[in-house]
């Protein structure tokens, strides 16, 4: 004779009136995000100059955007391929030159910053092809004597001024917000590039050089080509950078944009936001390009002792910086859907 089945278990009434665990948020609504988010930034920074905010802010933004390219540039080769140069401000000033003489010839601005970026990537080949046959520390060094023997060049330069400087002869009335949209359409450009090149097999292969360079060449990729190349994009977008910049100012000299703190700058930024990721430069970038000219004139003479300290509190607490730190919290909130490790 079978036995008659027996009921489930009821919970109890303190079980069911248990808060329920939270689980991460469906993948769809992180992908969602991921996609929306960007456009409505850059959709955000589009209109903000026709809301009025006066000249000084629109400039502020200006610079920033600038230095977003340059902070994203930097990054394909110092975060992805993990590949620390002191040496950007070479590609920066060079752009900066170059677009600046052919804008004086007569080139329409898109050609001349097409100019300087091809210039600043034939440096990059000639400058990497005997350092990029050094690792670590001897690298950074190295980049660092090139970046400062291009600056004494550059200052006894008789046809671009030397020391005296080069001035750009305006064609026609200035116009801020052409200016501020070609730093915009500059920035998003630069951000394109780094989400395909880190989407990509290219982006795949720095990663691999990044960690184990030995181990990326005995799996099929080639460490020197691949480093030479992210070499050379990195470069012409930084001195795109630069030449958007020498357009806006009218007047450049090789202490201002082949100085020492140009590289420490355009390396510190993704430091900030979160070296090797994808929005970890723009972050960086916003953050610096706010706050670098209150600190230039509150402290005027320890402003890079306070970026070298900032460095090192970064290095130390959150190397992943804001990104880093966004990650954490998020993973506390149970959020994991809405950020990733390619953020």
């Amino acid at each position: 004779m079978s036995s008659a089945p027996t009921p489930p278990s009821q919970p109890s009434r303190s079980a069911a009136n248990a808060p329920r665990a939270r689980g991460p948020l469906p993948p769809a609504i992180g992908v969602l995000a991921n996609r929306i988010a960007p456009l409505a930034l850059l959709s955000a920074v589009a209109v903000f100059p026709l809301a009025n905010p006066g000249p000084n802010a629109i400039r502020l933004l200006f610079v920033s955007l600038v230095w977003v390219a340059t902070s994203v540039a930097w990054n394909l080769l110092g975060g992805f391929a993990g590949q620390v140069s002191f040496g950007f401000a070479v590609f920066y000033g060079l752009g900066a030159y170059s677009t600046s003489i052919s804008l004086n010839a007569g080139l329409p601005r898109p050609l001349a910053l097409s100019v300087g970026a091809a210039v600043a990537a034939l440096a990059s080949l000639l400058i990497g092809l005997p350092t990029f046959r050094l690792r670590g520390p001897y690298f950074a060094i190295a980049t660092i004597g090139v970046s400062e023997a291009v600056r004494v060049v550059m200052t006894n330069l008789a046809i671009t001024g030397g020391a005296s400087g080069y001035r750009i002869a305006e064609h026609g009335a200035f116009n801020q917000l052409t200016h501020f949209y070609t730093a915009l359409s500059l920035a998003a450009l630069a951000v394109a590039i780094s989400i395909l090149i880190r989407r990509s097999r290219f982006g795949l292969a720095l990663i691999a050089i990044n960690e184990d360079e030995d181990a990326a060449s005995d799996l099929g990729v080639n460490p020197y080509a691949g480093k030479l190349l992210a070499h050379a994009v990195a470069a012409a977008l930084t001195a795109a950078a630069g030449g958007v910049f020498a357009g806006y100012a009218d007047f450049i000299y090789p202490g201002g944009v082949f100085g020492f703190d140009i590289s420490v700058a355009i390396l510190l930024m993704p430091i900030i936001g979160g070296v090797g990721t994808i929005w970890g430069p723009v972050i960086g970038a916003a953050v610096y390009g706010f706050v670098h000219e209150e600190l230039i004139a509150s402290f005027p003479q320890l402003h890079l002792l306070l970026y070298g300290a900032l460095l090192i509190l970064i290095i130390l607490f959150e190397p992943r910086g804001v990104v880093g730190l966004v990650g954490r919290i998020g993973r506390l909130l149970n959020l994991e859907s809405l950020y990733g490790g390619n953020s």
